[in-house]
């Protein structure tokens, strides 16, 4: 899938070149999560430029405009991250994706200005956004917008229910904050995912019997609830392939037995059956069920059976769905 970076210097100076293509059908949106509402969005934008002989192309925005705007601080962290998500994009069959640089510069260009400098320049011929969709400034463009401005076909895709609830992005956050990570799977269409490097700790689990993996997010990840979590963690290669997946059980919280107060939040991974190096190296966790809520023991002796049962209840937990 080809990149192509846009900003709101595009608005007055044109489209870079090699940026303006005919007959595209483009998504439009943030895309937060890539959840199963936004797939469909992206899905028919794909299979409408193969049946009119288009490309196919995704329009999203860097950083969320809630950032930019002030109105969000829950939106530093992201359920995905740029790259991420474009590579969840990549895999629909997308043939090109454009990134658009969201300042507060941008934030003031029109919906107007919006469709006439830069959609109708890429020779869009049809919009697929969802049933929620606006731009421009102030959110005052809207899926009329797109037809009347820029004379084009514009398909409003219809939200996506799961157990009778909309699908959405702010659902999934709700979810992941209360530790129901299989929900949020449920509404992504995939286990949760957290990306980082490992870095050195204080090797207090090897002393214990269980050695971890001390995770530093690369990128502005949701963090869910403290607590154990059964996850499957896939130690990548220099070109961010998986090399070798394992199961095992994650941490997330500030070790009260250990720590004081006002720590900084940390994320440990003990990987089972593992005896290697993992210093240096990139994981990925994908996050399958909540164990248990974080909380402080009394004796170290305690702990430790904690984490014998917290590693059974998660292999069971795998062997189960291995069985399924």
């Amino acid at each position: 899938m080809e990149r192509i970076q846009l900003s709101v210097a595009n608005v007055t100076e044109g489209l870079p070149e090699g940026a303006a293509k005919n007959g595209l059908s483009l998504a439009i949106g943030f895309f937060d999560g890539v959840h199963l509402g936004h797939q469909e969005v992206i899905r028919q934008a794909v299979a409408s430029a193969r049946e009119n002989g288009w490309a196919s192309a995704v329009m999203t925005f860097d950083p969320h405009p809630r950032v930019v705007l002030g109105h969000g601080s829950q939106y530093d962290g992201v359920l995905t991250p740029l790259e991420d998500k474009l590579a969840l994009i990549a895999e629909l069959g997308v043939d090109t994706a454009y990134v658009i640089r969201f300042d507060r510069e941008f934030s003031e260009v029109t919906a107007e200005q919006f469709v006439k400098s830069i959609i109708v320049p890429l020779g869009v011929r049809e919009t697929i956004v969802g049933f929620d969709f606006s731009f421009g400034h102030r959110g005052q463009g809207k899926a009329e917008t797109l037809r009347n401005v820029g004379e084009l076909q514009v398909q409003v895709v219809s939200p996506v229910f799961l157990n009778d609830s909309k699908v959405s992005s702010t659902r999934i956050r709700a979810r992941l904050e209360e530790g129901d990570c299989s929900s949020a799977s449920r509404l992504m269409g995939r286990p949760y995912l957290l990306k980082g490097l490992v870095v050195h700790g204080d090797a207090r689990g090897r002393q214990l019997g269980y050695p971890t993996a001390n995770l530093e997010l690369i990128q502005p990840y949701v963090i869910p609830q403290r607590g154990v979590y059964a996850i499957e963690i896939d130690v990548l290669s220099d070109a961010g392939t998986a090399e070798s997946r394992h199961n095992g059980v994650l941490n997330v919280g500030y070790r009260p037995t250990f720590d004081a107060p006002g720590g900084a939040l940390k994320l440990e991974a003990h990987l089972f059956d593992f005896d290697g190096d993992l210093y240096g190296r990139h994981l990925a966790l994908r996050f399958h069920s909540f164990l248990r809520p974080e909380k402080k023991f009394e004796s170290i002796n305690q702990l430790i059976e904690q984490i014998a049962s917290d590693s059974a209840k998660a292999r069971e937990i795998f062997s189960v769905e291995a069985r399924d």
